[in-house]
């Protein structure tokens, strides 16, 4: 099975909220991000100040923070370890997606299945490191 392309979308993680320190935040609107993080936004990277086809996921999703086109293209982080795991996760007191996508169940994964997976993916990257070693 081959990789998604990067911007199709198909596969795309709205993380539904970020935290950051103001000299994150800082070093993201100076140095990281195209056209800045903060206001005003201004073309070639932003139209409209901001307010073109960029929707609600793009804006407090995250969607800004970890694409790459037009977006700081950051890669988000996460440990594995399953006592570490759970305190990097938010819910979604609103449960506005549940009901949305009530006929697409298939697109929610149990968090302990998640994590199952992103294991099984880690210890195969893993196994095929040592492998390319040797």
């Amino acid at each position: 099975e081959r990789r998604p392309i990067p911007m199709s979308f198909n596969h795309i993680n709205n993380q539904g909220g970020w935290m950051a320190t103001r000299e994150q935040i800082w070093e993201w609107h100076t140095q990281i991000c195209p056209g800045g993080f903060l206001p005003p936004y201004e073309p070639p990277h932003y139209r409209f100040d901001g307010m073109d086809a960029r929707n609600v996921e793009w804006w407090s999703g995250g969607m800004h923070l970890a694409t790459q086109r037009h977006a700081c293209n950051l890669q988000r982080i996460i440990p594995l370890d399953p006592d570490k795991f759970a305190r990097h996760l938010l819910y979604h007191s609103a449960n506005n997606k549940q009901r949305q996508l009530h006929n697409k169940r298939e697109r929610f994964t149990k968090v302990n299945d998640f994590l199952g997976q992103l294991n099984t993916v880690r210890a195969n990257a893993e196994k095929r490191f040592y492998v390319d070693l040797t």
